[in-house]
C-alpha cells in the first residue's frame, strides 16, 4: 500500500512530520508556563492551549486524504472501472486528452485510416 502512494499523501506526511510536533509543543507550553503567574491566568491559557491543538491538529487533514481516495476507489469500483491506488487517481486528474481505439487498430489489429485532418497547411515535409 505505501508504494502507490500518491505525490499528495506524501506532502501531507511530510508537513504532518513538522507541523504537528510544533504544534503540540504550543499548545503544553500554553497549558504549564501560565500557572507560574496565577492560577486564573492558568486556567485562561490552559483553555486556550486545548483550543489550540482542537483547532491546529492536522489530523482532518491527514486522515482525509487516504479515505478520499478509498471512496473513489470504490466509487470506480461500482462502476467497473479498476483503479490500483491514489497516485494513478492523481494522474488521472492531470489527463487533458482521452484517445479511443474506435478504428480496432489496438483490440482487433484492423490497420485502417478513417480520417486525415490538417490543422497547419503551410507545413511541408522535406
Amino acid at each position: 500500500a505505501q508504494v502507490n502512494r500518491s505525490p499528495t499523501e506524501m506532502l501531507i506526511d511530510e508537513v504532518a512530520k513538522r507541523y504537528t510536533p510544533v504544534v503540540v509543543l504550543a499548545a503544553i507550553s500554553m497549558c504549564t508556563f501560565p500557572w507560574m503567574m496565577s492560577a486564573e491566568i492558568g486556567r485562561e491559557w490552559t483553555k486556550m492551549g486545548l483550543i489550540t491543538i482542537v483547532i491546529a491538529c492536522p489530523c482532518a487533514l491527514i486522515i482525509s486524504t487516504p479515505v478520499t481516495y478509498v471512496a473513489g476507489i470504490a466509487a470506480a469500483a461500482q462502476m467497473g472501472i479498476v483503479v490500483k491506488g491514489g497516485a494513478h487517481f492523481e494522474a488521472i486528474a492531470r489527463v487533458n486528452r482521452i484517445a479511443f481505439d474506435k478504428t480496432g487498430t489496438l483490440t482487433k489489429g484492423d490497420f485502417k485510416l478513417l480520417h486525415l485532418r490538417e490543422w497547419n497547411k503551410t507545413f511541408k515535409r522535406e
